[in-house]
């Protein structure tokens, strides 16, 4: 009878213990803890059951059913919440992203977007736009991105920590008007019967809904999810529907110039594709075929692409334009238009390095093959990123052989190695970047070693097909199109390309061309 009992506690226990493995740690006995908003409605609320509703708890849980992990809620109020994720008494929770709080917690990719709702009184003649806000009194719960614009527009301030009463005192007369999210406005003017109430879009930038916890591992385990369910439908399966039973928003100005110009620029993208695809049509049918299917792809990665620095652009200059004038100092004046210029500049970099890969794609590589000294242009290209390296980092160029003579061409040969070489210098702060070369299997093998950032796991796994991969985009964070340029350029040379990096430990990137040697 005790061997019997013995055996089922080991039992108990191996079977308690897979399921940790398997789920991060939670079980039904240990489950994880999920941060309820009580302010959050309509997205997240407790009905008059006690029980948890909303479009976020029935989208996690079908998350947490695909994740295999047990959960139970935790409700609070939306001044307590964000306390309860940053000092660990729930484990997850859904948050808009914040830049300020980016380095102490961790945020998944978004779920959707928030856009940002001014409400006011039907019968109020007054304009509540960004540009006549000066002097009005103005509510929302607290947001420093909104504190900070209704300051220099010269609004009066209220702060609020219950949202369905600040919008009952101002049917009241309290207020001129009050700022929410699209979802909140549209839910409690209904809800709470508030006929003289209307709301419309404003001239904000919108919020990043997302998922966010101080448990890294358990963020990367829903962002991988959360891009299955996307290409799957469930994002707008769940949350899509509800939008459009919300009724129809009037958009504002800012959002149909983005859309035009973002349409636009999808219709030059298309067109330069379509001019591609006609150069090729006496091609083999296999390569055609391949171009069709990456037209979709290519179209979409590319929006994704251009839409962040034309938001910023169109972002900034609409509020300097709406702005009275005298309102901003000087000094704003000058950061606002740095932004400007330096998302123009990414926005042309981006369009540069776009019509270099199309051209590399349609009209092939001509290679022109001469005798190249590999050590003196491998010191060449240290020398020339040398006055760009960070205070303590050294360069070294490492050889088997010191003279090495190939047969090459010495073109290519730069534009490949000087893009490794920058994306080390770029994100290396201290430590050393080593180049290396040698003859390897009938070819040319050079590294780029760095000790820097390296890279992160779900960009390491496509960062040489960004406009190929439909879950990559390319984003901030990534390298841009150099290497996929690099690798249009050794694919046409029939060599290889790769990387070996840890985040947080440094990165090695590689690659081989097939060649001859002089000696």
């Amino acid at each position: 009878m005790k061997f019997k009992l013995l055996s089922l506690c080991l039992l108990l226990l191996s079977l308690t213990t897979f399921a940790k493995a398997e789920n991060l740690g939670y079980t039904k006995f240990e489950p994880l803890k999920i941060g309820l908003d009580l302010d959050y409605a309509p997205l997240e609320y407790i009905d008059d059951n006690g029980l948890p509703q909303g479009l976020d708890v029935e989208f996690t849980q079908e998350l947490m059913k695909r994740l295999g992990i047990p959960y139970n809620y935790s409700p609070n109020t939306w001044e307590n919440i964000k306390d309860d994720i940053l000092e660990g008494r729930v484990e997850l929770g859904m948050m808009v992203y914040s830049p300020y709080r980016k380095d102490i917690v961790n945020y998944s990719r978004a779920v959707f977007r928030l856009y940002y709702q001014v409400v006011y009184r039907n019968n109020d003649p007054q304009q509540f736009d960004m540009r006549h806000l000066e002097g009005k009194n103005i509510a929302y719960m607290s947001s420093r991105p909104i504190s900070d614009t209704l300051t220099k527009a010269g609004a009066i301030l209220h702060v609020v920590r219950d949202l369905p009463k600040a919008l009952k005192d101002l049917s009241g007369g309290q207020y001129d008007a009050v700022i929410c999210f699209r979802y909140q406005a549209k839910y409690h003017i209904h809800h709470q019967g508030l006929k003289n109430l209307t709301a419309e879009d404003l001239t904000l930038t919108p919020r990043e809904y997302c998922y966010v916890s101080i448990n890294r591992e358990l963020i990367r385990a829903i962002d991988r999810e959360l891009v299955k369910m996307e290409r799957e439908g469930v994002i707008d399966e769940i949350y899509g529907d509800y939008i459009s039973k919300l009724g129809s928003f009037k958009m504002p100005n800012w959002i149909w110039w983005t859309l035009g110009a973002a349409i636009l620029l999808a219709l030059v993208a298309l067109h330069l594709q379509q001019r591609l695809h006609s150069r090729r049509l006496h091609q083999e049918m296999r390569r055609a075929q391949k171009s069709e299917q990456l037209k979709t792809v290519f179209l979409a990665n590319v929006s994704h692409a251009l839409r962040t620095p034309l938001n910023a652009i169109i972002g900034f200059s609409d509020m300097m334009r709406s702005m009275p004038e005298g309102t901003l100092s000087a000094s704003d004046q000058k950061d606002m238009l740095e932004q400007i210029h330096g998302n123009g500049e990414q926005l042309l970099y981006f369009i540069n390095e776009l019509l270099q890969l199309s051209t590399i794609e349609g009209n092939g590589v001509d290679f022109q093959m001469v005798e190249c000294n590999v050590g003196q242009l491998m010191r060449e290209y240290g020398n020339l990123v040398m006055p760009d390296l960070k205070e303590g980092v050294t360069l070294h160029v490492n050889a088997q052989q010191e003279e090495l003579i190939a047969i090459t061409d010495p073109n290519h040969l730069r534009l490949i190695t000087m893009h490794l070489l920058s994306n080390a210098v770029k994100h290396t702060s201290q430590g050393s970047i080593t180049i290396s070369y040698r003859k390897q299997d009938n070819g040319l093998y050079i590294e780029v070693k760095d000790t820097g950032n390296g890279i992160p796991q779900d960009l390491k796994e496509n960062i040489f097909q960004l406009l190929s991969d439909k879950h990559t985009f390319v984003q901030e964070q990534s390298p841009g199109l150099g290497l996929s340029i690099c690798k249009a350029v050794i694919d046409a040379a029939h060599g290889k390309i790769g990387i070996e990096s840890t985040e947080g430990h440094g990165a090695t990137f590689w690659f081989w061309i097939p060649c001859k040697f002089k000696w």
